[in-house]
């Protein structure tokens, strides 16, 4: 087998990782020897073992011997840094791997090539494929964290067949979706650290934010209400659950929630200061769902790494229109599930694909 046959899977157990990383690379680590895998792994949770730990971790006892022969994969550079777990180097050292196959570096500072001197040194072999794609995708947070100093945003949206987001009667019930594609918005809703929303689409919809149609880590709520529309009556602000993060125009003691204040103006500057508040919480993916305003606030300041758009069936006539997204929207995948089309986009302006 390839290197990219086992970079692959690396690709692939590294997704197995949520929100539950936070701000932490998602990473997997397979073990092979002479084409056998004898070992896998993925970083489970921030601030427990990486996955060349539980990797090695999972090494039968009797193929124990087989480990120094072995060719240890990874699909991101190894950690040379002591923090919470151990370097990830020194462990590999240790156990006396001679040869080590990664995808790209990791860009954290005191990381991004040092790992690999140190294991060179060490006279260790040392391959790596930066434009492997697969695990591009794994680790786009971590990247756009250590590189532009923000979390990763997604922009996921709805949209009616002819252009709407909502219809104009805000009281009509009504689903865009269908029951696959509302699952599926819950599975990615577990593998993000937060999902933000407008203040109107609290009160209007009193959604939960949670993950109720997937098993999985319910992301941490996040609500941009700079006309304080938010009443603090409204399931997020209920105690239940992790504390919501609300960004309000004024304070809002009466509110339970982490509040701060950015002012009346959703502009670049309200949403730059609200996801350096997020960084500092270690969310390094936020997910946007609305409602118009606010989608279009981040379209307009540039700060979306990737839309989601769904179409359905369903005709409003008219009602809240879609965000328009700029050329610099570039369409990168597009699939049908049943009657309704998801659409996937990046922002070709964002220089975060390659490290």
């Amino acid at each position: 087998m390839s290197d990219s046959h086992y970079l692959k899977r690396c690709a692939d157990l590294a997704k197995l990782g949520d929100g539950r990383v936070k701000d932490n690379p998602r990473v997997g680590a397979v073990l092979v020897h002479e084409g056998r895998i004898i070992g896998e792994g993925y970083h489970r949770m921030a601030g427990q073992a990486h996955a060349e730990v539980n990797c090695l971790a999972s090494v039968a006892e009797e193929d124990r011997a087989l480990v120094p022969d072995s060719t240890l994969y990874i699909s991101l550079e190894p950690c040379c840094i002591t923090g919470r777990t151990g370097a990830c180097t020194d462990l590999i050292r240790r156990e006396g791997i001679r040869t080590v196959v990664f995808a790209q570096r990791d860009t954290t500072p005191g990381v991004d090539g040092q790992s690999v001197e140190i294991l060179r040194s060490a006279g260790i072999t040392v391959r790596e494929y930066p434009d492997f794609e697969p695990t591009l995708t794994a680790n786009a947070h971590r990247h756009i964290l250590t590189t532009l100093g923000r979390p990763r945003i997604v922009l996921k949206y709805a949209q009616s067949a002819d252009g709407f987001l909502r219809p104009a009667d805000r009281q009509l019930s009504y689903w865009i979706t269908n029951k696959i594609s509302r699952r599926l918005v819950h599975r990615w809703r577990a593998n993000t650290m937060a999902i933000l929303v407008g203040g109107r689409t609290v009160t209007d919809d009193n959604p939960s934010l949670s993950t109720r149609y997937f098993p999985g880590p319910t992301p941490r709520p996040v609500v941009i209400d700079p006309r304080d529309r938010i009443t603090g009556k409204e399931q997020l602000f209920d105690g239940t659950g992790e504390r919501t993060l609300l960004f309000s125009g004024k304070p809002r003691p009466g509110v339970d929630a982490d509040n701060t204040v950015i002012g009346s103006e959703l502009n670049k500057a309200a949403l730059t200061q609200v996801l350096s508040k997020l960084k500092e919480q270690r969310i390094g993916e936020v997910t946007v769902e609305g409602g118009a305003s606010v989608l279009k606030a981040f379209v307009s300041a540039g700060l979306w790494d990737e839309a989601r758009v769904f179409t359905g069936s369903v005709r409003f006539g008219e009602g809240v229109r879609v965000p328009v997204l700029p050329p610099s929207a570039v369409l990168v995948e597009e699939e049908e599930i049943l009657a309704d089309r998801l659409a996937v986009y990046h922002n070709s302006k964002v220089e975060h694909r390659q490290p």
